[in-house]
């Protein structure tokens, strides 16, 4: 509910003077609440910041002390290793390997086993070319329409319709250059186009003979059929005759196959309307419905399979690659089903049906010789459980038998393996970095104008902090303090840190077990009486989340937050009623002047 503050009976500046009146209220109780709140409010954020500054030296620590829990982080294992050629083999490391020197001599790689039709399927010859259409060779991609002929310049053109059977397609390039230029398709499915010309007999009668002499072209710009390109016509003899590189086939792969359109003709469920077929002892179920593309898809889709496939449309071949190297065989059944016959997987029915002869080409193991001793793998990467070398692991690329490192022209490669503290020294670096960070974020948080003040909490915590980085060690190492690595107080300021590269570098390669042990004992035991273990310790203690020193400055500090914002929401409501009852006695102030200025008047004007 409002209050109107009126002045109309007075002609005072009543709301100015309530705006003062209110204005200094505020002043006197509001403002000092508001500014309280602001200052926790910025020690909270400066709090806050600090915590952050411990959790990331929590994390610098961690990094020497976590191996305990999860040896795959133990970056003191970390190697370098320099092959003399990695064209031919590489390796990396997982654990310690130490240094080391590795010979290699390559005899030959693992290679996959591949599957590949025993034979072309759907050809077209000379015996069914009367029945196969032109527009569903080559998988349906061979287009009908105008194709160009030019013998000796002369040009001769054929229209290709989309009923034209293959031979048909023959017959039009026969008849259209009175036999001059012929067509013809073999038993084999190969397609040839050549030149000819009529040569007299001894009997005095004609006959077309082959024209070695001729120059004969195919195709134009305007031709709208890809006869050439579809049926791959690409080999020649001379200047006079063309074939296809392959045999021609009706395959089409997106048709079910059942349908004729398919081109597997002799294919069969025996009972029923669908069968199964086995590869690898993974089954995949085929119907009528079911086309070879959808069919390579599933078993590309599949990994338990272990093999890849696709359909080769050159040689119109089913062709299966093992995913994996090694000599081993790619088991194929079936069941209910000819289809692995008549894709030449596989020849014989029933318990008699075995891998069709040729039809595959067994992969080979890798055959490696590491450091003179022979070492066969089904796979080209070859672990420490078959070199012998824990941890290590080799990957061959190619034999060496064509590689001399002229070295007494040695056809082998060589690994030099070795340490590599880089990662150490970089989370050393960022040890001394985050430790700095927390020192001097303190030291401004803490000082005379900083956000928290005075700590003696704080001032606890950093004193002992400082304590154990030029702490004596107990451990069994030959180095005891941080400054024996090359860690020590900086001459530019004795409260941080800072590293001696060169000294670190020392002691990382003449002793890097004491190294480790100075810093942390967790490494071989859960003793943890490194001085890195009790730096942790301590920061652990600091951040707890029920007991630390953040836990509590941050719940004391956000309990008086919640406090004052009490305290300011019942100030406002105090303030909103003193507005509202000085503006009430305003107006009845207002309200008696205006009675008594009346009363005046009428008083005044009896005396005229």
């Amino acid at each position: 509910m409002s209050t109107t503050i009126t002045g109309i009976g007075s002609g005072f500046d009543i709301s100015s003077w309530i705006t003062q009146l209110v204005a200094a209220k505020k002043t006197s109780t509001l403002t000092p609440l508001q500014t309280k709140l602001d200052s926790l409010e910025t020690k909270s954020n400066a709090v806050s910041d600090l915590k952050s500054k411990f959790s990331a030296l929590q994390s610098s620590l961690q990094a020497f002390t976590r191996v305990i829990y999860d040896s795959s982080s133990d970056m003191w294992t970390n190697t370098k290793i320099n092959s003399s050629n990695s064209a031919y083999a590489t390796a990396t490391s997982k654990g310690s390997v130490g240094a080391a020197s590795v010979e290699l001599k390559i005899e030959q790689i693992a290679s996959s086993t591949v599957a590949k039709s025993a034979k072309s399927i759907g050809i077209v010859n000379s015996s069914n070319a009367a029945d196969v259409k032109f527009a569903n060779l080559s998988n349906s991609q061979a287009k009908p329409g105008s194709f160009s002929m030019f013998l000796d310049g002369k040009q001769y053109s054929i229209e290709i319709g989309a009923d034209d059977s293959v031979a048909d397609v023959i017959d039009k390039i026969n008849t259209e250059s009175a036999g001059r230029i012929q067509a013809n398709i073999d038993d084999n499915g190969i397609f040839s186009i050549k030149a000819y010309k009529e040569e007299q007999k001894e009997d005095g009668s004609y006959s077309f003979v082959e024209d070695k002499d001729a120059k004969l072209t195919l195709g134009a710009s305007s031709d709208t059929s890809n006869l050439i390109s579809a049926l791959r016509v690409y080999d020649k003899e001379g200047n006079y005759s063309y074939k296809s590189a392959y045999s021609l086939s009706t395959i089409n792969t997106s048709k079910a196959i059942l349908s004729k359109e398919s081109g597997l003709s002799n294919l069969e469920f025996f009972d029923g309307n669908e069968g199964k077929i086995a590869i690898n002892g993974v089954d995949f179920e085929i119907d009528e419905n079911t086309t070879l593309d959808g069919l390579i898809s599933k078993i590309n889709s599949n990994s338990d399979v272990k093999v890849k496939a696709n359909w080769d449309s050159l040689t119109n071949k089913l062709i299966l690659t093992s995913t994996q190297t090694g000599e081993n065989n790619i088991s194929l059944k079936e069941t209910n089903t000819n289809l692995l016959n008549v894709l030449g997987l596989t020849e014989g029915q029933g318990d008699q049906e075995v891998i069709a002869q040729d039809s595959q080409t067994l992969g080979q193991n890798a055959i490696v010789y590491i450091n003179g001793n022979k070492v066969i793998s089904s796979s080209n990467t070859i672990t420490g459980e078959s070199s012998g070398i824990n941890n290590l692991s080799i990957t061959v690329k190619k034999p060496t038998s064509d590689y001399s490192n002229n070295k007494d022209d040695e056809k082998s490669v060589t690994l030099d393996i070795e340490r590599d503290f880089t990662a150490v020294k970089d989370a050393l670096k960022t040890f001394v970095d985050s430790y700095n960070d927390v020192v001097s974020t303190t030291r401004k948080y803490t000082g005379s104008e900083g956000e928290i003040g005075y700590d003696s909490s704080l001032k606890s915590i950093l004193s002992t902090l400082r304590g154990i980085t030029s702490k004596l060690s107990s451990n069994d190492g030959d180095f005891k303090l941080l400054s024996d690595i090359g860690i020590s107080t900086s001459n530019k300021d004795i409260t941080a840190l800072s590293i001696d590269e060169k000294k670190l570098d020392k002691a990382l390669a003449e002793n890097f077990e004491s190294v480790k042990f100075l810093l942390s004992d967790g490494y071989t035991s859960k003793a943890d009486t490194g001085l890195f273990d009790g730096l942790l310790e301590n920061v652990n203690n600091v951040l707890d989340s029920q007991n630390g020193y953040f836990s509590n400055k941050t719940n004391s500090i956000q309990s008086l937050i919640s406090s004052t914002n009490r305290r300011i929401e019942r100030v406002n409501m105090q303030i909103t009623n003193y507005e509202t009852r000085i503006t009430n006695q305003f107006n009845a102030m207002d309200s008696a002047i205006s009675n008594l200025t009346s009363q005046l008047a009428a008083f005044q004007s009896y005396f005229g």
